[in-house]
């Protein structure tokens, strides 16, 4: 199963679909950091193997490099090409573009532009 991760105005928003694309839950997490590990911790009970969050998700959010470290793979994408496809589809919801996230790696021609994020290393301590 993969998850597409999008950030919202005060929420974070993730859409789980199956191996098929097709789309089967999406579920919303308030930006508290229980939140987030509460959102992690189903995830990783659901049997989600993938994660695709936006670069710029990346930098302000800690839940995709923990979920690497979980042993999740998790998946980016740039921001351009993340908003001409939002553009072209005409999408505004946040649910839908996390959607369009999570099917990305479905897509042969798109998953090239995937880059897998690399797990922190285990011996460093995270400072936070």
């Amino acid at each position: 199963m993969t998850c597409g991760l999008w950030l919202a105005r005060r929420r974070l928003v993730a859409a789980m679909v199956g191996p098929e694309g097709e789309a089967r839950r999406v579920l919303r997490a308030a930006l508290t950091d229980d939140a987030r590990f509460g959102l992690l911790e189903y995830l990783a009970a659901t049997g989600t193997t993938e994660l695709v969050a936006t670069e710029a998700l990346i930098r302000v959010d800690l839940l995709p490099s923990q979920a690497a470290r979980r042993g999740l793979v998790v998946w980016t994408v740039s921001d351009g090409l993340v908003a001409a496809l939002l553009g072209a589809a005409a999408i505004r919801d946040p649910a839908r573009a996390a959607t369009l996230l999570a099917r990305l790696p479905v897509i042969p021609l798109l998953r090239a532009s995937l880059r897998r994020l690399a797990p922190p290393d285990s011996r460093q301590l995270p400072l936070l």
